[in-house]
């Protein structure tokens, strides 16, 4: 279904991202969809939804996701021992670079969220089944709001491309223009993530060495960002260092 640049046989087993795409109407969740029918699918198989009536971010938070929005999860199933975080990497850069060439300035909140003029965009989530050590599958949603309403009660918090731009978006479109820079960027740092490590840092709202703002016994306080890595971050406070996780960052 998508083009492809000139691959080897091994390299197309590996990047094959969207060769198979399942379209549903409505679903409770395409992350869930995948999860419990992953053994009928080949590596990189794409479900998206015209809607999902449970759809639902990091620590299961709900993710609102009417029509109109772009609801979609991918398939991985490595054939080599890679971080499932690299894969949330690939989505969120993905993302980030097809914004930027539609005219969209954005930054990727750490770990995986897309934020444009401080209001979440799009989110993604990376759930991985294990075999062993090893992840056996790794599954990749994406859920971003694009023609969909933004309701009055997360208008403070979300928005959409539509907002943005000021005009509806083709989603079949742009789903195509998202799968062909994963797959790019799958190619490119397949076999060497910590460049992909190196690249998604520089795209980050929040880089090492800058004040961050963060929640701390429920009050926001300010510190210095030390150390970012895949599932914390490390943050000095008043000569003390501090785990923070994502839920705890606030974005200013």
């Amino acid at each position: 279904m998508w083009s492809f640049a000139e691959l080897s046989l091994e390299d197309i087993v590996v990047l094959m991202i969207g060769d198979k795409v399942i379209h549903l109407p409505v679903v409770d969740s395409t992350n869930n969809f995948l999860r419990d029918n992953h053994e009928r699918f080949t590596h990189g198989t794409v479900v998206i939804a015209n809607l999902q009536t449970r759809g639902r971010g990091r620590n299961n938070r709900e993710w609102f996701s009417p029509e109109g929005g772009l609801w979609f999860s991918i398939l991985f199933k490595p054939r080599k021992p890679l971080k499932p975080t690299f894969f949330t990497k690939v989505a969120s850069l993905a993302v980030h670079q097809v914004l930027n060439k539609i005219g969209v300035q954005n930054k990727i909140k750490w770990p995986n969220d897309i934020y444009v003029s401080g209001k979440k965009l799009c989110g993604i989530l990376t759930e991985t089944i294990y075999e062993g050590e090893r992840p056996k599958i790794v599954i990749c949603g994406i859920g971003m709001n694009v023609n969909n309403e933004i309701t009055k009660d997360i208008a403070d918090k979300a928005i959409s491309l539509s907002q943005i731009t000021g005009r509806n978006h083709d989603l079949n479109g742009l789903l195509k223009m998202v799968i062909n820079k994963m797959n790019q960027i799958v190619k490119k740092y397949y076999t060497k993530p910590e460049a992909l490590t190196r690249v998604w840092k520089e795209r980050l709202m929040h880089r090492e060495g800058e004040q961050i703002k963060f929640l701390l016994n429920g009050v926001t306080a300010t510190g210095r960002l030390i150390k970012i890595e895949d599932d914390f971050i490390v943050v000095e406070l008043e000569n003390r260092q501090l785990r923070i996780s994502s839920l705890e960052v606030v974005v200013s």
